[in-house]
């Protein structure tokens, strides 16, 4: 058996405690700002993922030149599986490339808003802007067309080369 015995004052006592409830609180700290940040970084630059209500979902897709219906086409619940298929983890590599990771939200459920771009490149293709919404920030999502030949990219144009 092995006893410890520690005499210390009680002023040292204190300025340990403290000192450890600081350390504790910057720790705390640094790591819900890592987890509610709310910009994200492509490789063409930084963006806002603020998303609380429709207008700062239009002005997120307005970030990346998209003009949008002036209401969603569709809203949606979407749960993200635990495990990634080989057609999540496509997504998820889309999302990557965006500054976005999916894999921080395993079994979680969000919402999906879904409208309809006006200005995109072809205009006789139906393109669609898919927001993934939790607590306010969008954590993915894509631009895509519904064609036979259709297409799915993130939320910057292929054919620009900044944000």
């Amino acid at each position: 058996m092995f006893i410890l015995s520690v005499k210390t004052s009680r002023r040292k006592l204190i300025t340990y405690i403290v000192v450890l409830f600081t350390l504790l609180s910057i720790f705390i700290l640094i790591f819900s700002s890592s987890l509610n940040k709310s910009q994200a970084v492509c490789p063409i630059g930084k963006y806002n993922l603020n998303a609380q209500d429709n207008e700062d979902r239009i002005e997120f897709l307005s970030q990346f030149g998209w003009e949008v219906s002036s209401e969603p086409i569709e809203i949606s619940t979407i749960s993200i599986p635990s495990e990634f298929n080989s057609t999540y983890e496509k997504y998820n590599n889309i999302q990557r490339e965006q500054g976005l990771d999916l894999s921080k939200y395993h079994e979680k459920s969000c919402t999906r808003y879904t409208y309809q771009i006006l200005n995109y490149t072809d205009p006789s293709q139906s393109v669609r802007a898919n927001l993934l919404v939790l607590n306010g920030k969008v954590i993915g999502g894509d631009i895509s067309s519904f064609s036979l030949n259709g297409f799915m990219h993130g939320f910057f144009d292929p054919n620009k080369t900044k944000v």
